[in-house]
């Protein structure tokens, strides 16, 4: 009796984990929700025959005894339905009998729990309690034997076509299986005990043994080369372009893998949404939109990813329209590309505009200001011989005056100066040929020392450096770069809050790239200007405190070298920039250091 017992609890729950493993694999095919319940109906059957088996009470036996009905009477439509549903054959002619046998399970249920038109009552037995049946029982077995029945008859014909080698192996596990559970569960459950005859009901272990060699049979062969709707997903998943189905109401009915990345949400979150939620600008629900149309898709978090749509493909079921179905093209890295293009033919022409210019301006503004030295020396000497002279004070205020202008003069030459010198580098296109191999975290320490007489004592600057990271590059335009990174940082925590800022310097590398970010929790870049920061001369600072030239000038640097900048930024959040740079190959020497590469320690130092 005890291993009886056993047998129906480990039944029970070998059938609850295999409708688990159907779900948890995906449950959003019909095909497997239909095996998962009906899986789950046979853990019951057998759970509540474990029940069964251990009561005393003929009264609380029968009670069992028709609540089992719930777990073994919708078999045979869940087996057919789950059939029509791996085949791709819901339009076929036994499809049709499918609602006729649903509406049948849901009269014949009720009166088979809750009346003895089926159960009469129990009688004990060697293997526990045996059913007294009464003559609702053959309708009740007609229900459940029908449908296996019809799908046992039409199976070669619903698999249709040349069966690949999984379809033949699961149809003769599905019919022999099959077969077997239902001719033992006549044998044992209904004939046997109709003659008085005690025997051992074996069918949900049966069942369950079938289950487990479709799970074998579907490891083996994968699920999509049996199930066509599981092909054609596996399929969708594999695409990089978002696809949703949108239903007649407005509502997503299916996605792929693609569309849950755009979004950002599980997929839970998804199916049942209204498209309006993801997509704003869609018109209509989608009806009569144009193919190639550019929108805006809303993820999660509230960012949007700018998308194009194709054209509208209608989707029919059972030959009524049920939506459409859009694909959906991320164009990030498109408009990504469009804009490095742009930048790199704006610097183009600052660089062919700067040649002459250069060349016109640079010994001019040299004279001009060689000359205001000179007048310089000269206006200090004039002073002292008229304050030897002991002129009143309105001479000192002049002479003071014109100090202070022919300093002003001196200090917007050497603006000039600076200007001319940075748009000179655009002029040379050409790679520098003096790369020499650096650790990447020695420019960044002597770009942070360039860069700490500016720093007010406020600032917390941190720094998460890899000191194993080392590039090949021209030190000195690659330092150029991260100072004025850290400059650009700092003014932007100050501007935000004069009495506070924190900016993070980190250093990592991946196999073939060394990665820089500079982040500051400053005022941020509003969206309309982020797409502007690299152009020449763009700046945000007032008149006279910023040549438009810094970003610019490290984007060429930074391109020069093979590498990436980009720049993301949240107004009033702060700004982060990120330079990456291709890696030095990894050195192979006798005397490499022990351990291989180590990142760096985090330190927190006031600039």
């Amino acid at each position: 009796m005890m291993a009886w017992l056993l047998l129906k609890a480990s039944t029970s729950a070998i059938a609850i984990a295999l409708a688990s493993a159907i779900l948890a694999r995906d449950h959003g095919l019909l095909a497997n929700r239909l095996i998962a319940a009906f899986f789950y109906c046979v853990a019951g059957w057998a759970g509540l025959e474990f029940l069964l088996h251990q009561q005393t009470d003929a009264g609380n036996a029968v009670t069992l005894m028709r609540w089992i009905c719930l777990g073994w009477v919708p078999l045979g439509v869940l087996c057919m339905h789950a059939s029509l549903a791996v085949s791709s054959m819901r339009e076929h002619v036994v499809a049709r009998l499918l609602p006729a046998f649903y509406l049948a399970l849901a009269i014949v249920l009720p009166f088979a729990v809750g009346t003895d038109l089926v159960v009469a009552g129990a009688v004990p037995s060697r293997f526990g309690w045996r059913m007294e049946l009464n003559p609702g029982m053959a309708v009740v077995y007609a229900l459940v034997a029908a449908p296996i029945v019809v799908i046992l008859a039409s199976w070669r014909e619903m698999m249709g076509g040349p069966a690949a080698s999984g379809q033949r192996a699961l149809a003769r596990v599905v019919f022999f299986g099959v077969s077997g559970a239902l001719a033992i569960g006549t044998l044992t459950g209904i004939l046997l005990p109709a003659f008085g005859f005690e025997a051992i009901d074996l069918t949900t272990t049966i069942v369950t043994a079938v289950g487990l060699a479709g799970m074998h049979t579907l490891r083996q062969h994968g699920h999509a080369s049996i199930s066509h709707e599981a092909f054609a997903r596996e399929i969708l998943d594999t695409l990089e372009d978002g696809v949703v189905l949108v239903g007649e109401d407005g509502t997503i009915r299916e996605v792929n893998r693609a569309f849950l990345r755009l979004v950002d949400s599980a997929e839970s979150a998804v199916l049942g949404a209204p498209i309006a939620r993801f997509l704003p600008d869609l018109p209509d629900h989608g009806r009569g939109v144009e193919a190639g149309a550019f929108l805006e898709l809303r993820s999660k978090s509230g960012g949007s990813v700018p998308v194009v749509l194709s054209e509208p493909l209608p989707c029919h079921e059972a030959g009524h329209r049920v939506g459409q179905a859009f694909l959906l093209r991320d164009r990030r890295e498109v408009l990504a590309l469009k804009r490095q293009l742009l930048v790199s033919s704006r610097l183009a022409a600052v660089g062919d505009l700067s040649k002459p210019i250069t060349r016109s301006i640079f010994d001019p503004v040299t004279r001009v200001r060689y000359q205001l030295e000179g007048l310089a020396v000269d206006w200090q000497t004039m002073g002292d011989v008229l304050e030897l002279a002991g002129l009143d004070g309105s001479c000192h205020d002049a002479i003071d005056e014109g100090e202070e202008l022919i300093g002003e003069c001196i200090e917007g030459a050497d603006r000039i100066f600076s200007i001319v010198r940075e748009v000179r580098g655009f002029a040379d296109e050409s790679v520098p040929g003096d790369f020499d191999r650096q650790r990447f975290e020695e420019i960044v320490r002597r770009a942070l020392r360039l860069t700490a007489p500016q720093c007010p004592a406020h600032v917390r600057v941190e720094t998460r450096l890899d000191p194993s990271v080392e590039i090949e590059c021209h030190a000195g335009d690659i330092e150029r770069v991260v100072t004025n990174l850290i400059v650009n940082a700092i003014h932007a925590v100050v501007e935000r809050d004069p009495n506070a800022g924190h900016i993070v310097v980190s250093l990592t590398g991946a196999a073939e790239r060394a990665c820089l970010h500079v982040e500051d929790d400053g005022c941020g870049i509003p969206p309309e200007v982020l797409d502007r920061v690299f152009d020449p001369f763009f700046t945000t600072k007032p008149v006279g405190q910023g040549t438009g030239l810094g970003l610019a000038i490290s984007y060429h640097v930074v391109r020069a070298h093979g590498g990436e900048i980009r720049v993301a930024s949240v107004p009033g959040q702060g700004t982060t920039v990120t330079v990456e740079l291709p890696r030095a190959p990894q050195r192979v020497e006798e005397g490499e250091r022990e351990g291989g590469s180590h990142p760096g320690g985090v330190e927190a130092d006031g600039c």
